[in-house]
């Protein structure tokens, strides 16, 4: 290899990146949140006709102990970005969904939001560990908590179509979802089975050629 001139592949997040897929493969934490946001930032401005995807196999801000190992503000900037960037985007679920992730998950656009056959997605509201403090801090700390959730249910019942009333009932502890339970209950759209593509099928590169035809043939003709 070295005698034919070939380098040193790039990393896997750029590979991937060059077919518009942002991986999510970790806790949510300020690290994972920055490469996150940088790649989508990336795709809205390499082509911004063109759809994104987002696979996910994350336990949010939580780990397998159910302690939380980073801030409801990591979840919210990706989805902050997310909705902020042009190109549609597909979320994937691959093996677990949890938390902050699933959150995410139901964040892709309406028919785009997907779940392999064997994923498992898991709502639960922000939660806070349990800490040793002054009670006026532990307090602060509370309310925070609360105006996350609220965050958070509003957020669920935006994309599942649920009531806020309801969501906030059925999605104040834990609960599991199967891949048809998540399509049942609103969170996404479609099992992806062995054979089928997530991909949308068009032809970008014609329809950019044909687009700068058809600004070529518009500009006005010099005398």
């Amino acid at each position: 290899m070295a005698g034919s001139g070939a380098g040193p592949p790039p990393d896997l997040p750029s590979l991937l990146l060059n077919a518009r897929i942002v991986y999510i493969g970790m806790p949510l934490l300020p690290a994972v949140t920055e490469l996150v946001v940088a790649e989508l930032l990336f795709l809205n401005y390499e082509q911004v006709d063109r759809p994104g995807y987002v696979y996910i196999h994350s336990p949010g801000s939580i780990n397998e102990k159910g302690e939380c190992v980073g801030v409801d503000s990591e979840a919210y900037a990706i989805l902050d970005t997310m909705r902020y960037i042009r190109p549609k985007i597909h979320t994937v679920a691959v093996g677990k969904c949890f938390g902050n992730a699933a959150m995410l998950l139901a964040a892709g656009d309406k028919g785009c939001r997907h779940a392999l056959p064997n994923a498992q997605i898991m709502t639960h509201p922000p939660k806070l560990n349990r800490t040793f403090d002054t009670s006026v801090n532990v307090q602060i700390k509370a309310n925070e908590i609360e105006v996350c959730e609220d965050t958070y249910m509003g957020f669920m019942s935006e994309f599942s179509g649920k009531p806020i009333e309801t969501v906030k009932e059925e999605l104040d502890r834990r609960r599991y979802f199967t891949p048809q339970q998540a399509i049942d209950y609103g969170l996404i759209d479609r099992i992806i089975q062995k054979g089928t593509d997530v991909f949308e099928k068009r032809n970008y590169e014609a329809e950019l050629m044909a687009a700068q035809a058809g600004q070529r043939g518009a500009m006005p003709t010099g005398r």
